[in-house]
């Protein structure tokens, strides 16, 4: 952690702490309360990944209560992450900016909330500051160093043991729905013309092959880039064991050079022009195989159905990785911050163990 982060982290903290001394709530909810007609408003800022497990939240209080209104505050860098939602009304969008934070929280305000409710399961001096003046009639959040902002304060489910997903899925019972009686599904909808142009890119590669391997080379730190040279070497040989296979490198607009680099190793390589997040996501949705560093590409993914394999840094042993939830995948984690240290036979080794269990799936299904 460099000096400037160290620093952000510090302030962050002392701000939770801070708050602590002016705000503390606990008003009680009554038990006769009727949440189909309520207004909900969810809070997270964060990372489109962070958005993604929490979808299945959004649509088990839906599925629940239809008549209730869920709007959500995210951030520019996530709000594409639920751009094709229909079941959320309206995505506010929170700015790194005291003037558009304040105006921001004034329109929160005149909303008149039922529930506000903090999604992070880790303390967030923004969220705190979300939820404390957005003006909700009860606050809820997950137990953590900044629970007195919260109304209700939701048990937090071990963090080493219990799926991402399923740690969030625990405020529902705040609603009367019991997560394990609920499908705990990861959702994102494509558009139809994403589809199409998904469809179109791969038409080519699905006429003269038998599987279309996706491979997302980019990923939110360089921590997580694989190298050029491991992938590259992949595509060898997974070529070699697969001539038929064909490729699709996924990539960010400034990973661009790198992708067509990695693409000259062996022929056959689709690298698509520069898509935006929706198109990404039909790219993924379209394919066989997804093989990709940790980044929200593994949510959607999940969220396709589409097996799996992929890259983990974990340095802090105590905090579970978040794999694909509900969907056919091999992890391979490091316990270093390089994922250079995964090597290409332990992904090689890794593609044909889920291919064994893609075919034992698919013989169980016939």
């Amino acid at each position: 952690m460099n000096l400037l982060k160290a620093l952000e982290v510090s302030f962050r903290r002392m701000l939770i702490r801070l708050l602590r001394g002016f705000s503390r709530r606990s008003r009680p909810l009554p038990t006769d309360w009727d949440f189909d007609s309520s207004k909900f408003l969810f809070v997270r800022q964060d990372r489109i990944g962070d958005v993604l497990v929490s979808t299945p939240l959004f649509h088990a209080i839906k599925k629940r209560y239809p008549k209730a209104v869920l709007d959500v505050v995210l951030s520019p860098n996530n709000v594409m992450a639920i751009g094709n939602e229909q079941l959320v009304r309206t995505r506010w969008v929170y700015r790194k900016n005291p003037i558009a934070a304040i105006a921001l929280i004034r329109r929160l305000r005149r909303q008149k909330y039922d529930f506000v409710i903090d999604l992070m399961d880790n303390p967030s001096a923004t969220s705190t500051l979300l939820v404390l003046t957005s003006g909700g009639s009860w606050t809820i959040g997950l137990e953590k160093s900044n629970a007195y902002a919260y109304d209700i304060v939701v048990p937090l489910l071990s963090r080493t043991d219990v799926h991402i997903v399923e740690r969030i899925a625990a405020i529902l019972t705040v609603f009367g729905i019991e997560p394990i009686h609920e499908r705990l599904q990861i959702r994102y909808e494509t558009t139809k013309e994403s589809d199409r142009r998904a469809e179109d890119l791969l038409r080519e590669s699905r006429a003269s092959t038998r599987q279309v391997v996706a491979i997302n080379i980019s990923a939110g730190s360089e921590t997580r880039f694989w190298g050029i040279e491991n992938y590259k070497s992949l595509l060898k040989k997974l070529r070699e064991r697969i001539p038929t296979c064909s490729f699709l490198l996924l990539h960010k607009a400034t990973d661009g050079t790198r992708a067509r680099e990695i693409a000259s190793a062996v022929p056959n390589v689709l690298v698509p022009p520069k898509t935006s997040f929706d198109e990404f996501a039909a790219l993924i949705k379209h394919s066989d195989i997804l093989i990709t560093p940790d980044t929200a590409a593994v949510h959607l993914a999940a969220a396709f159905d589409i097996p799996s394999i992929v890259l983990y840094v974990q340095s802090d042993p105590t905090l579970r990785i978040w794999e694909p939830y509900g969907s056919l995948a091999e992890c391979l984690v490091t316990p270093v911050d390089d994922l250079t240290t995964i090597s290409v036979g332990q992904v090689v080794e890794a593609f044909e163990r889920l291919q064994r269990r893609m075919e034992s799936q698919d013989a169980s299904h016939e």
